[in-house]
């Protein structure tokens, strides 16, 4: 194998529990929590068929979905889930964000604001968050469907260590 060819990672489908916040029909709105377990930096995950499917349950014909991280190391996009465009990508963001260089947030010494007892070194995941994505997507719902290009998903990117994740689906219309 050539040195410029890596492992070919692809996003993952994600298992864990999918809870019911609330949800109404007049107007018709639903929200639902998505708890499970991401493996690292970079590690991908494909939310589409999951906000499908909370957008089966929700009976909106025509509105909106919004997908949301509540967290400061992660993202979300949309965009191709493709092995050698999400290696690409993993390439780019440690050339872009070294893991190994010095990052403010993660010195001690400096930083005495939003501390906790089990803080982590994450500063790059901090600053890599800032650069790729946002905390939410939000896509256009037409007859029942997402409105997304033939190669577009709903990517969840986990930028810091393995951790619990959350995301929350909201979607509405009429």
């Amino acid at each position: 194998m050539d040195d410029h060819l890596s492992v070919r990672r692809s996003a993952r489908i994600p298992t864990g529990k999918m809870v019911v916040l609330g949800s109404t029909t007049t107007p018709a709105i639903r929200t639902e929590v998505f708890h499970f377990r991401t493996g690292g930096s970079s590690d991908v995950f494909d939310l589409t068929d999951l906000a499908r499917d909370v957008l089966a349950r929700s009976g909106v014909r025509h509105g909106q979905a919004t997908v949301y991280s509540p967290h400061t190391t992660t993202t979300l996009v949309i965009n191709e889930s493709e092995s050698g465009f999400l290696n690409d990508y993993r390439n780019r963001i440690e050339i872009l964000v070294p893991a190994d260089s010095y990052y403010e947030h993660d010195d001690w010494q400096l930083r005495t604001e939003n501390l906790q007892e089990d803080e982590l070194v994450n500063g790059p995941a901090h600053v890599r968050q800032m650069l790729v994505g946002g905390a939410s997507a939000t896509v256009p719902v037409v007859d029942g469907e997402l409105l997304l290009g033939q190669w577009q998903r709903i990517l969840f990117v986990e930028l810091d260590q393995a951790r619990d994740r959350m995301v929350v689906f909201h979607v509405q219309g009429a």
